[in-house]
């Protein structure tokens, strides 16, 4: 057997005197996917070999009418995924194609697959798609499904493996528009009169004030809040606390809290503290330190921890704050509603939709104007009705 260097394919001759080449295409969970070639001379297998490792370093090769769905993807996974994506996007992709894709479609040859067929596909899952049998994926989650469906796809199309994305065809189920609540003015004077004492209670008046996302919140390290109390204080978002899905060695998925990026690069801001804000804060510091020090729990440097001196998980999180509410009587709404007050707040103290964006972390002006357009149209009637005075 004659053997070129790692990497670079083989070539010999096999039991019945016939020259035999072949290449390692990828590898799907260790086990290697190869190509064979045969041919009457050793040159003639050679070419194709070496073509083949050509196409392969130049992202050329295709099989179009041999490689599955599945296959693509999987490789599409392994050659552009890993290590430009964050971890928890990583693990959903991972199921996507094994726990979803492979059994279903994953069969089906990369150029035989129809919009038609991608179409049923997507109905079915958002019908009865979750793993644990309890009805279909959410619009949010079909939507994810799609885009990473449609990237997959439009990398084969570019490398010339398929005359076209057939992605562009298909429409994942279209998500439900889902009412922002939040609190009222006088809802939320009520609830900052009982945060004084609470275990949460600065964490939410924080919230209150700068419109964080709860894992931004909980993730958020003493190293980024800057206190001036005598000029300008701000804080500086760049990590975000999160319960990720991670799978075992048996390829079951557990959850694990880990402090990652935050959710965009847009969401990498800075956010200035009002001086009543930053002086509660302030002493909130003091305090936290006299207590770590007295009872010997670990710095781990976060703004917000649990009494044992650990970070604070998002879910219970959640559920410290509903108790919250329903102790003092409060309407009871998601924490999420506190960044709905804050963008709410904001609008109506005058604040242009543009900074808004900014200081939430958006992606585009456009995601402003759809969460609170029900803001700005009360807004805009009340800003055309004080037309009026001009006609006295």
């Amino acid at each position: 057997m004659v053997k070129n260097g790692n990497g670079e394919g083989s070539i010999y001759k096999d039991k019945n005197g016939r020259w035999r080449g072949v290449v390692t295409l990828y590898c799907d969970h260790g086990v290697p996917k190869r190509k064979y070639f045969y041919g009457k001379t050793k040159h003639e297998v050679t070419e194709k070999v070496n073509k083949t490792l050509a196409d392969l370093r130049d992202y050329n090769y295709t099989e179009p009418c041999k490689t599955t769905f599945y296959e693509w993807m999987r490789l599409w996974y392994d050659t552009y995924c890993e290590g430009a994506l964050k971890p928890s996007s990583l693990i959903n992709y991972e199921t996507y194609i094994e726990k979803h894709i492979k059994p279903t479609i994953g069969n089906i040859k990369l150029c035989e697959l129809t919009p038609l067929r991608l179409q049923t596909f997507y109905q079915e899952k958002f019908k009865n798609g979750r793993l644990d049998g309890k009805g279909g994926l959410s619009p949010k989650t079909m939507r994810n499904f799609h885009a990473m469906i449609h990237t997959g796809l439009d990398r084969a199309y570019k490398l010339g493996y398929i005359p076209r994305n057939i992605a562009d065809l298909v429409s994942p189920p279209r998500s439900v528009k889902i009412e922002r609540l939040y609190f009222t003015v006088e809802e939320q004077k009520e609830l900052q009169k009982h945060l004084d004492g609470e275990r949460i209670g600065m964490a939410v008046l924080l919230d209150l004030y700068t419109g964080l996302r709860k894992g931004e919140l909980l993730g958020l390290p003493w190293k980024n809040v800057h206190i001036d109390l005598n000029g300008e204080s701000y804080i500086r978002i760049t990590q975000s606390l999160n319960r990720i899905k991670n799978p075992d060695r048996n390829g079951q998925f557990k959850t694990i809290l880990e402090i990652g990026t935050p959710k965009t690069t847009y969401s990498v801001r800075t956010i200035p503290l009002l001086p009543e804000i930053a002086e509660k804060l302030s002493a909130y510091h003091e305090e936290q330190a006299k207590t770590i020090k007295e009872k010997g729990l670990p710095d781990l440097g976060l703004v917000f921890i649990t009494p044992n001196g650990l970070p604070i998980d998002p879910s219970n999180f959640g559920d410290l704050f509903r108790n919250l509410l329903i102790r003092h009587n409060i309407r009871v709404i998601n924490f999420h509603g506190i960044r709905h007050t804050f963008a709410t707040r904001s609008l109506e103290s005058g604040m242009d939709i543009k900074t808004l964006s900014r200081l939430l972390g958006h992606s585009s002006i456009q995601i402003s104007l759809d969460l609170y357009a029900h803001v700005t149209d009360q807004l805009q009637a009340e800003h055309i009705a004080n037309l009026r005075n001009f006609l006295k």
